[in-house]
């Protein structure tokens, strides 16, 4: 879903919480960047699912959002969301503006996909996040695979990428909680 990928994850707001990360991986595969995030926040799954269903209110999670929202619901469990996006990996900035299908599973999975234009400059992504109630809250499962649509220097870029893509997921799944108590 929309708040579970390449860019939106590069870009994420970095927030104070508590909540307690277990871990966040970013390993190349090919072209492929595969991500991976665990964290457990003391909001319920309601709040969390409804933090994550906010289309047109991203930016309390992204702060590289510049503009989102729901652009269609096709049925109860599958919408459409545009989001526009701008931000920089070290010297290398882009603006983004995608649309993603976003699949309600149920109460406790959400998945997306990039669909791919020319303007989006993402060649694949798609994201999972699995949500578990645990004694602490919320135990927050998120992967995604994304494949940039753009040149990635052959040596520094994808060390670039990956430093970029660990540091905002921790940042994003830290800053989960606090946002997620505002949707209790």
């Amino acid at each position: 879903m929309l708040r579970h990928s390449f860019y939106m994850v590069l870009l994420l707001l970095p927030l104070v919480a508590a909540a307690e990360i277990s871990t966040v991986d970013v390993e190349k595969d090919g072209a492929r960047y595969r991500v991976a995030g665990e964290v457990t926040v003391s909001a319920s799954s309601n709040a969390v699912l409804r933090m994550l269903t906010d289309y047109d209110a991203l930016e309390k999670l992204d702060k590289g959002i510049v503009e989102s929202r729901l652009i269609e619901r096709l049925s109860a469990d599958v919408s459409m969301v545009y989001t526009k996006l701008s931000g920089c990996i070290m010297f290398f900035c882009r603006k983004i503006e995608r649309i993603e299908r976003v699949q309600q599973l149920s109460d406790k999975e959400l998945l997306a996909e990039v669909m791919h234009e020319e303007s989006s400059k993402i060649g694949y992504e798609f994201s999972r996040w699995e949500l578990q109630d645990s004694e602490q809250g919320t135990r927050i499962l998120f992967n995604s695979q994304i494949e940039p649509d753009f040149f990635v220097p052959m040596l520094i870029g994808p060390v670039m990428i990956k430093s970029a893509l660990r540091r905002r997921v921790g940042e994003t799944l830290a800053g989960l909680e606090d946002v997620a108590r505002t949707y209790e």
